[in-house]
């Protein structure tokens, strides 16, 4: 019966519709032809759709839930961190207007909404920038500019862009520009009051063939009282800012070289709690006495990292840089410390006194793959690290074993572990150099055509010993603390992990040691028969072997 209700009173309606726009077509009210009766279908057509929203479970949904699940949705609670790469910002803006397109009554919603309007694109065109600034009210601004990459428009900025945004300056709170021609509008409106401005993320020159050396940056006069953030790439602040007392974060990215002027900024940055630096180079007068180099004491410091490509500039740096004993420190150098002194002083920042009480839980040391050159390896104990290079003449690998050393007696001669990804010969042979180390676990992948080399370099050969030469069932073989070893994304013939294992019994049951106790293989493609039986051969020389995800020929 309701069926048979609701086709009555639908059959009445189209009635009445029908009747309605013949009145409305006819021609004592429409002159306009085909195209007046157009508007006026489509006329009806947004009454009847907003009508229809009106019913839909969206509109009586209370706002303050949809503006919830739509915060969630565009990440506005990330807009203004000055950490968030520019492309996942810059995907915000791409959400917002495909959510737009949804529907009407979402695209009415979110116009509406100042708190979704925050992220402003300096390559859209000036009017739709004035817009956009519009639709944010009063709302904090993120003044951003997209990678070059990615540019939509000509690289020089519209000359509108300065004048639409400088009656808006008041309200800006986060800048990141990475484009050096975007620096010209900067500099302009940087001389005026920022009463807002937290972050401040702009580029002055990308590399080296556009400056000579980094100067300080004369053209940031405006008063910041908030300012909070700074990323400086290629450029310096001056260093009698009265705002670098306020920082809480700080960086110098490439292009920057170490010099008087940033020593004198860091040690007016009393309120840091996060600073990194890239450096590629140092102009500090060796003549001048290091007495003279300001100190710098940062003691709300929670995190530093450290990238240089010479070992001039950061000995300097870390012999005079005071930081909590609890900070999270990484120390990166492309050139491995020659003396004794260096390397102390390095270890020593690194894992300061007051560390080296509670051994690290899993120290790791990381043998990186060899798409940059030097090969690099990164020890790491807890939250600090160090990453330094493999020398590149073997008579001099001495230095690389020293330095670990020298971490190790640090740290009470924690066992550790060694990862090694996309090995390569010359990985294996820096492994080979561990051998007398306390090294418990060892985890490789991608040994494709370097297997046999990584299998040597444990011990797998009487002739490929550290010393060069063989040992016998007296003598120490290397990685004698390794306790377990896992092997990703490999093929290879499984049976070689047995004579692995076998060659050094002898050697095991004359001195009573124990060694090798798990073989972890993942995701690899395993040659050979029966790997059942390779289990068991290891299981009886006291070997647990575990296969996941691996692959084996069929067997009939």
């Amino acid at each position: 019966m309701k069926a048979l209700a609701m086709k009555a009173l639908t059959d009445a309606l189209i009635g009445k519709v029908d009747a309605f726009l013949k009145e409305s077509f006819s021609a004592e009210q429409c002159d306009g032809g085909d195209e007046a009766e157009i508007a006026i279908c489509e006329a009806i057509e947004v009454i009847i759709r907003r009508r229809r929203n009106q019913r839909l479970v969206f509109s009586r949904l209370p706002s303050d839930i949809i503006h919830c699940v739509f915060s969630l949705a565009l990440d506005l609670d990330r807009i203004h961190e000055p950490d968030l790469p520019l492309d996942v910002l810059d995907d915000h803006r791409k959400q917002l207007f495909r959510m737009r397109c949804v529907s009407v009554t979402w695209n009415e919603f979110l116009v509406s909404g100042p708190r979704y309007w925050p992220a402003v694109n300096l390559r859209t065109p000036p009017d739709i920038l004035k817009t956009n600034i519009r639709r944010a009210a009063e709302a904090p601004l993120c003044i951003y500019s997209t990678n070059p990459k990615e540019r939509r428009r000509e690289t020089t900025p519209d000359p509108l862009d300065e004048l639409v945004l400088l009656a808006f300056m008041a309200q800006v709170r986060t800048i990141r520009s990475h484009n050096e021609e975007f620096l010209p509008l900067w500099k302009g409106l940087l001389q005026c009051s920022m009463s807002m401005l937290e972050t401040l993320d702009v580029t002055e020159h990308s590399s080296w063939d556009t400056m000579s050396s980094p100067s300080p940056a004369e053209w940031l006069s405006g008063t910041m009282p908030m300012i909070r953030n700074i990323m400086a790439r290629g450029w310096q602040p001056q260093s009698n800012a009265a705002w670098l007392g306020s920082l809480k974060s700080l960086v110098f990215s490439r292009p920057t070289i170490a010099d008087m002027n940033m020593l004198r900024i860091l040690s007016q940055c009393s309120s840091l709690s996060s600073l990194r630096i890239e450096v590629d180079g140092w102009d500090l007068d060796e003549e001048e006495p290091t007495d003279s180099y300001p100190n710098i004491v940062l003691p709300n410091l929670r995190k530093l990292e450290l990238e240089f490509d010479v070992l001039q500039g950061v000995l300097p740096l870390v012999r005079r840089l005071h930081i909590p004993h609890s900070a999270q420190r990484s120390l990166n150098i492309m050139f491995a410390p020659q003396s004794e002194e260096d390397v102390e002083d390095l270890v020593h920042f690194i894992f300061p006194e007051g560390t080296v009480s509670k051994l690290p839980t899993n120290p790791l040391l990381q043998i990186h793959n060899f798409s940059r050159h030097p090969l690099r390896v990164t020890y790491t104990a807890g939250a600090r690290s160090i990453t330094f290079p493999v020398p590149d003449r073997f008579e001099e690998w001495d230095l690389l074993e020293n330095i670990i050393i020298v971490i190790q007696n640090r740290l009470n001669n924690p066992p550790f572990a060694v990862e090694l990804d996309s090995s390569t010969n010359i990985q294996a042979s820096t492994l080979r150099r561990l051998g007398n180390l306390n090294i418990q676990r060892i985890r490789a992948k991608c040994l494709e055509g370097h297997f046999d080399n990584f299998l040597a370099a444990i011990g797998s050969r009487h002739e490929t010993l550290p010393s060069g030469g063989t040992v016998g069932d007296d003598h120490n073989w290397p990685f004698e603390s390794l306790r377990e070893l896992t092997i990703e994304r490999t093929d290879f013939p499984h049976i070689q992990l047995a004579r692995l294992v076998g060659i050094r019994r002898g050697h095991l049951r004359t001195t009573s040691k124990e060694w090798l106790k798990l073989i972890t293989l993942i995701e690899c493609n395993l040659r050979g028969m029966y790997l059942s039986s390779t289990i068991l051969q290891l299981r009886n020389m006291g070997v647990t072997l575990v296969a996941e995800g691996c692959r084996e020929p069929d067997q009939k």
